[in-house]
């Protein structure tokens, strides 16, 4: 096990109609004047009348920023910065889920910066955030209690991640009800993003670290278990209370904080978001298997057996642990797919792909990534392939 630091000052507000407090919750951190990051299909089901409603009642001061889309870019980010600086923003309030709230992130650390907020994209150190809070309305992308956020660069078509304890929202409001709606395309593709979430951390060198390796199994245990029970059935409430939570403990990193982790997954499907626009959960499905199928018989058995055998009840087959590996492989891909997910490029609706393309927008320029197994530009050129051609294999 690392040594490691953990702070998370997220508070957690979970449970029924918990969004219409949100302006108490506003008051109560003194905060007066709100801009509302959010997309602008939540005007025409009464969520956004509900929440000015609860801002009025305690008279503060709001304004509204109705532009949130998937994967957000860096246009719409400059677009909430100058909002929020003309109307002096001193709360930043994300409505929905991963694109709001990183859309809100990132407004976040420009309304006190001069220059251009891309510099802390490229790595500038982040000094100073107005702060932001979150009703969260799909659970897929654990931004609501992360110190992370990812826009996407319009011009360059880089899809970068920014990590800072400063843009950590300082209240997450979370009612299960308001993932109700979500169709059964939106609850699966949250599923698999909460689900190789778990897996990034999951495909560690990090030795001692049982307790986490539990932990995490039981969070992906769950969603294979309750996963399907919710997009099948809308109004099941119970399964989409744990889905909720799920989302968030798998990425508030709790229970990554004690181990190396991989993170080489999100990157290749990050490329591939970018320069597609694909949803991101939909991209994992996509990329993770072939990352698995690809990295198996490179590296170490000993975590995909483990992972075959105690998240898809995998019997070891003591004298072939590759098989084994290879059949909890699979049986995670059959679970992409009774979920409705795709597997391959062409289910992803890709059909005219330019691989060479994909691994040079990752940028290594002859370098190594880090992480659980190590890729240079021909292993993620490999990975690119498998994902473009995967399919189901008899087991």
């Amino acid at each position: 096990m690392q040594n490691f630091t953990y702070y998370s000052p997220t508070k957690y507000i979970f449970g029924k109609e918990s969004h219409i407090k949100v302006g108490e919750e506003i008051k109560r951190i003194n905060k007066n004047n709100v801009l509302i990051v959010y997309p602008e299909i939540f005007e025409s089901n009464g969520l956004i009348a509900s929440i000015e409603e609860s801002l009025k009642k305690e008279e503060l001061k709001y304004s509204l920023f109705n532009k949130v889309e998937p994967n957000p870019t860096s246009d719409l980010v400059y677009q909430g910065i100058n909002i929020a600086k003309s109307s002096k923003t001193d709360f930043i309030l994300a409505i929905g889920g991963g694109s709001s709230i990183d859309l809100a992130k990132s407004i976040a650390i420009g309304v006190e910066y001069d220059g251009d907020f891309w510099d802390f994209y490229c790595g500038k150190e982040i000094k100073e955030a107005i702060d932001v809070g979150v009703i969260l309305t799909i659970a897929s992308s654990g931004s609501e209690s992360s110190p992370n956020a990812i826009i996407t660069n319009k011009k360059t078509f880089e899809k970068i991640a920014i990590e800072s304890d400063l843009i950590r929202p300082v209240f997450s409001i979370m009612n299960p009800e308001l993932t109700l709606t979500l169709n059964k395309f939106q609850t699966a593709s949250g599923i698999i993003d909460i689900f190789t979430h778990c897996l990034e951390r999951y495909f560690t060198n990090t030795e001692s670290v049982q307790l986490s390796d539990r932990l995490l199994e039981g969070i992906m245990k769950t969603l294979v278990e309750i996963g399907p029970m919710a997009i099948q059935n809308s109004e099941d409430l119970s399964s989409r209370e744990n889905i909720m939570w799920a989302g968030t403990m798998a990425h508030n990193n709790i229970i990554g904080c004690d181990r190396e982790q991989d993170w080489n997954s999100h990157h290749l499907e990050h490329v591939l978001s970018a320069k597609y626009n694909c949803n991101h959960g939909v991209g994992m499905a996509v990329i993770f298997p072939a990352w698995m199928q690809y990295v198996v018989s490179r590296h170490g058995l000993d975590k995909f057996v483990q992972f075959a055998n105690r998240v898809f009840k995998v019997e070891i087959n003591d004298e072939n642990y590759l098989e084994t590996a290879n059949i909890g492989i699979e049986k995670f891909k059959k679970f992409i797919k009774k979920i409705n997910m795709p597997i391959n490029f062409k289910e992803l609706g890709i059909n005219d792909y330019d691989i060479d393309e994909l691994v040079s927008l990752n940028n290594l320029n002859g370098k190594k990534t880090g992480g659980f197994y190590s890729l240079n530009e021909d292993d993620i050129r490999e990975i690119y392939k498998i994902a473009s051609i995967n399919n189901l294999d008899n087991i």
